[in-house]
């Protein structure tokens, strides 16, 4: 007897694009989670066609949304999907996915 599974259903969990390793440096500017404002360098993960994953210097809220500017200088607008602090490791992580489509963001 086979077993079938509904393979257009996603879980929460299931990424819409494959997530591949890749660290860019990029300058973001936002609000942190007590409302001030701020400009920082962070560097990427990893990336995928819609988002990513940042190391970050901030503590920041879900939902908040940052401006992302690539090494050429480009403008993301991006929304924290998730928020991470490693205690260990004295680092932050931040999920994030980019406001408006852009295809090949990551190469402009």
């Amino acid at each position: 007897m086979h077993l079938f599974t509904d393979k257009t259903k996603r879980t929460d969990r299931a990424r819409p694009s494959k997530r591949v390793p890749l660290r860019i440096r990029f300058r973001v500017s936002g609000r942190d989670e007590y409302g001030f404002t701020f400009e920082d360098y962070v560097e990427t993960i990893d990336i995928s066609a819609g988002g990513g994953c940042l190391i970050f210097n901030k503590d920041v809220k879900k939902g908040e949304y940052l401006k992302l500017y690539s090494p050429k200088g480009t403008a993301f607008r991006i929304n924290v999907r998730w928020f991470k602090y490693d205690m260990r490791k004295d680092v932050r992580y931040l999920g994030f996915k980019l406001m408006e489509p852009a295809g090949r963001w990551v190469l402009t």
